[in-house]
């Protein structure tokens, strides 16, 4: 499978803890939640952070929020 986003990087990936999702983050500061079972689905995306791009992504051990770091040092939560 391929995952495609656009005319920007994948800076960063993680699985949920399913393995059943892959969220990956963007240079151009977006997020995007792809169902893998549904060759790479996209079933969320939102932009994270405006003038940075996203450095790191993680989902909490309880599988039911989603963490981001920007360029700008900034950490966010996402539920």
């Amino acid at each position: 499978m391929t995952i495609n986003v656009g005319d920007t990087c994948i800076n960063t990936c993680t699985f949920d803890k399913t393995g059943k999702f892959l969220a990956v983050g963007c240079s151009n500061g977006e997020v995007k939640v792809m169902n893998i079972e549904k060759q790479g689905e996209v079933v969320a995306s939102f932009k994270a952070y405006d003038k940075a791009a996203v450095s790191s992504v993680l989902v909490n051990q309880e599988n039911n929020a989603l963490f981001t770091s920007g360029g700008d040092g900034v950490v966010k939560s996402w539920q």
